[in-house]
Protein backbone atom coordinates (compact mmCIF):
# COMPACT_ATOMS: atom_id res chain seq x y z
CA UNK A 1 0.00 0.00 0.00
CA UNK A 2 2.75 2.24 1.08
CA UNK A 3 4.12 2.21 -2.51
CA UNK A 4 1.06 3.19 -3.91
CA UNK A 5 0.55 6.11 -1.84
CA UNK A 6 4.09 7.33 -2.64
CA UNK A 7 2.77 7.03 -6.83
CA UNK A 8 -0.23 9.30 -5.59
CA UNK A 9 2.80 11.70 -4.71
CA UNK A 10 2.88 11.25 -0.73
CA UNK A 11 6.47 10.78 1.33
CA UNK A 12 5.60 7.49 3.18
CA UNK A 13 7.16 6.21 6.56
CA UNK A 14 6.00 2.90 7.91
CA UNK A 15 6.38 1.55 11.68
CA UNK A 16 5.78 -2.43 12.10
CA UNK A 17 3.55 -1.75 15.61
CA UNK A 18 1.94 1.55 17.32
CA UNK A 19 4.93 1.52 19.56
CA UNK A 20 7.20 2.00 16.40
CA UNK A 21 4.51 4.30 15.12
CA UNK A 22 4.74 6.36 18.51
CA UNK A 23 8.39 6.90 18.27
CA UNK A 24 8.40 8.68 14.89
CA UNK A 25 5.10 10.46 15.93
CA UNK A 26 7.69 12.11 18.72
CA UNK A 27 10.17 12.96 16.55
CA UNK A 28 8.92 13.86 13.20
CA UNK A 29 5.47 15.98 12.21
CA UNK A 30 3.21 13.87 10.20
CA UNK A 31 0.17 15.33 7.74
CA UNK A 32 -1.64 11.81 8.19
CA UNK A 33 -1.38 8.93 10.28
CA UNK A 34 -2.69 6.25 9.08
CA UNK A 35 -3.51 3.25 11.38
CA UNK A 36 -5.05 0.05 11.64
CA UNK A 37 -6.84 -0.72 15.08
CA UNK A 38 -5.07 -4.20 15.56
CA UNK A 39 -1.31 -4.23 15.82
CA UNK A 40 1.09 -6.07 17.79
CA UNK A 41 3.18 -4.84 20.66
CA UNK A 42 0.43 -1.17 21.22
CA UNK A 43 -2.54 -1.37 18.80
CA UNK A 44 -3.97 1.26 17.16
CA UNK A 45 -6.57 2.24 19.83
CA UNK A 46 -3.73 3.32 22.37
CA UNK A 47 -1.58 4.64 19.89
CA UNK A 48 -4.57 7.07 18.92
CA UNK A 49 -4.50 8.18 23.09
CA UNK A 50 -1.10 8.59 22.87
CA UNK A 51 -1.34 10.74 19.91
CA UNK A 52 -4.49 12.34 21.46
CA UNK A 53 -1.35 13.63 24.51
CA UNK A 54 0.74 14.58 22.42
CA UNK A 55 1.93 18.39 21.67
CA UNK A 56 -0.08 20.57 19.09
CA UNK A 57 3.21 20.35 16.87
CA UNK A 58 3.71 16.72 16.82
CA UNK A 59 -0.28 15.87 16.20
CA UNK A 60 -1.13 14.60 12.41
CA UNK A 61 -3.35 17.00 10.88
CA UNK A 62 -5.50 14.03 9.76
CA UNK A 63 -6.05 10.52 11.33
CA UNK A 64 -7.38 7.80 9.75
CA UNK A 65 -7.75 3.90 11.46
CA UNK A 66 -8.57 0.89 9.45
CA UNK A 67 -10.19 -2.34 10.41
CA UNK A 68 -11.68 -5.26 9.04
CA UNK A 69 -12.97 -6.21 12.83
CA UNK A 70 -14.56 -2.85 14.13
CA UNK A 71 -17.05 -0.36 13.43
CA UNK A 72 -16.61 3.17 13.46
CA UNK A 73 -18.70 3.68 16.34
CA UNK A 74 -15.60 2.03 18.61
CA UNK A 75 -14.04 5.74 18.10
CA UNK A 76 -16.97 8.06 18.91
CA UNK A 77 -15.45 11.43 20.12
CA UNK A 78 -12.38 11.29 18.73
CA UNK A 79 -11.13 13.04 15.89
CA UNK A 80 -10.40 10.12 13.63
CA UNK A 81 -11.27 9.13 10.31
CA UNK A 82 -12.22 5.64 9.85
CA UNK A 83 -12.06 3.21 6.65
CA UNK A 84 -13.57 0.09 7.33
CA UNK A 85 -11.47 -2.84 5.10
CA UNK A 86 -11.33 -4.25 2.42
CA UNK A 87 -11.06 -0.57 1.07
CA UNK A 88 -9.93 0.05 -2.43
CA UNK A 89 -6.88 2.20 -3.01
CA UNK A 90 -9.08 5.98 -4.16
CA UNK A 91 -11.23 5.57 -1.38
CA UNK A 92 -8.06 6.00 0.88
CA UNK A 93 -6.39 8.77 -1.23
CA UNK A 94 -9.70 10.53 -1.24
CA UNK A 95 -9.34 10.55 2.69
CA UNK A 96 -5.79 11.26 2.60
CA UNK A 97 -6.49 14.32 -0.63
CA UNK A 98 -3.87 12.18 -3.14
CA UNK A 99 -5.11 11.52 -6.37
CA UNK A 100 -3.77 9.03 -8.23
CA UNK A 101 -0.40 9.65 -11.21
Amino acid sequence: MGKLIRQAGAEVVTARDGEEGLNYLLTQRFDVLLTDLRMPVMDGFELLQHCSKLPPSHRPSRIIAISGEYEASVLHGQPVQFLPKPFNLSALLDMIGGKPN
